[in-house]
């Protein structure tokens, strides 16, 4: 008895939103076409946006900005840039109104009506619209979600209370004195910490850093530059120094799970009150040195402490630590779950893109400056100096990002070495 069902052949499925991306291709082309006909047939030559703005009595930014979409030679982007659709009518009844012919004025309206649509009925809003095509334009991408999470920032300021200009994380690794492992230097700096409310807590941890099951049973012992226990010699752990505004007060706590949690005191508020805190935390034979693979990369991150305007985050290897190998950026959401195993299948979903990169510095260190912290290089070389680390033995890694998001875990695990 012949089956029922017959098995066909499906041919390969096209990548998700290919029809979109068509249409909105065959609209950029299309826009693209129709507004420099408009253009070309304005009573004046136009050779830059302060022209075409005074010939349509429309702002420079304005001007600016459609002579940039128009010019542009990927459809996409042409579409990602234009004005949205009121501003573009705008245009064309000002372009008929200085003798444009209306045929020409039409058919860019036309489309302008496409385009409308096409917002409306795929995302709703131009916003939402922008974020779709960014999947298609990398360039764009990083400009756009830097914009969209200073909102963010904005947003967290004023609900959290509190907030800062820059935050610095900097992770040295070096062979330890105990055979097979690795000393693990962290320091952290938060520059120009911002309490818009006078309760508003503030919380700057340290964890053990690319732990796994056979790390997790060790003891964790944090100790400052000079070898005192961290929470004992609570004020060796700060480098007051090297901070611009006044040396935040802090306070600090072992948590069960092996976390060292500083506290900021209480401390005025408002811009006049902004504080500074600079910490070094040495945690000897932290991590055991083994040869990075796939099912277990030492991995090492940072979760972002604040709203900031400004992360930064340094990994500075040891030439004979992780010998040959790279590490590769990762990004996980921690909200619900807290901080991510590196590889860990299970947390796949919550695996994040980003669209920043990692600087591999290597050993030029110079390319470390900052400019919002220019005593940096200086921080860096006392730190090293007090352990007796030489500097010229370290690569260098970076990752920054602008307004980063609280709760976004930015991970650098090392890859297998290179064979």
């Amino acid at each position: 008895m012949a089956s029922r069902f017959t098995h066909h052949d499906s041919p390969a499925s096209a990548p998700p939103g290919s029809d979109l991306r068509q249409k909105v291709e065959k609209l950029g082309i299309e826009l693209e076409n129709r507004f420099n006909q408009v253009i070309t047939h304005l009573p004046h030559r136009i050779a830059g946006p302060q022209i075409l703005a005074n010939t349509l009595g429309i702002t420079t930014v304005t001007a600016s900005r459609f002579l940039k979409a128009i010019a542009q030679t990927d459809p996409i982007a042409t579409i990602q840039l234009l004005p949205g659709p009121n501003p573009l009518r705008r245009i064309i009844e000002a372009a008929r109104e200085a003798g444009v012919a209306d045929a020409y004025c039409q058919e860019a309206l036309d489309s302008v009506e496409q385009f409308d649509l096409l917002i409306r009925t795929t995302a709703g809003d131009r916003s939402s619209f922008k974020a779709m095509l960014t999947a298609w334009l990398p360039e764009e991408r990083k400009e756009f979600e830097a914009q969209r999470r200073q909102s963010i920032y904005k947003a967290l300021c004023e609900l959290n209370g509190v907030s800062s200009e820059s935050e610095i994380n900097a992770i040295f690794l070096h062979p330890s004195e105990t055979k097979g492992a690795i000393d693990i230097l962290n320091v952290k700096c938060l520059l120009g910490i911002d309490r818009i409310r006078p309760e508003a807590v503030v919380f700057l941890g340290t964890r053990r850093l690319g732990k796994d099951a056979e790390d997790s049973h060790a003891p964790r012992f944090p100790l400052t530059l000079e070898g005192k226990p961290a929470l004992d010699g609570l004020a060796d752990v700060r480098l007051d120094e090297y901070c611009n505004a006044p040396p935040a007060p802090l306070e600090a706590e072992m948590l069960e799970d092996g976390t060292v949690q500083y506290a900021l005191a209480p401390t005025g508020f408002g811009p006049a009150s902004k504080v500074d805190l600079v910490i070094a935390e040495l945690n000897r034979a932290e991590l055991r040195d083994r040869t990075p693979n796939a099912e277990h990369p030492p991995y090492f991150f940072h979760i972002p402490e604040m709203a900031s305007r400004k992360l930064v985050f340094d990994l500075l290897v040891h030439e004979d630590v992780f010998p040959g190998a790279t590490p590769a950026l990762l990004a996980y959401d921690t909200v619900g779950r807290g901080p991510a195993r590196a590889g860990d299948p299970s947390r796949k979903l919550d695996q994040r893109d980003l669209a920043e990169d990692m600087q591999a510095v290597g050993f030029d260190h110079r390319r470390l400056r900052l400019l919002e912290f220019p005593a940096y290089p200086k921080l860096r070389e006392t730190v090293l100096n007090k352990l007796d680390w030489d500097p010229t033995r370290f690569r260098a890694y970076r990752v920054e990002i602008a307004y980063p998001l609280t709760g976004c875990q930015i991970t650098l695990a090392f890859q297998e070495p290179a064979t």
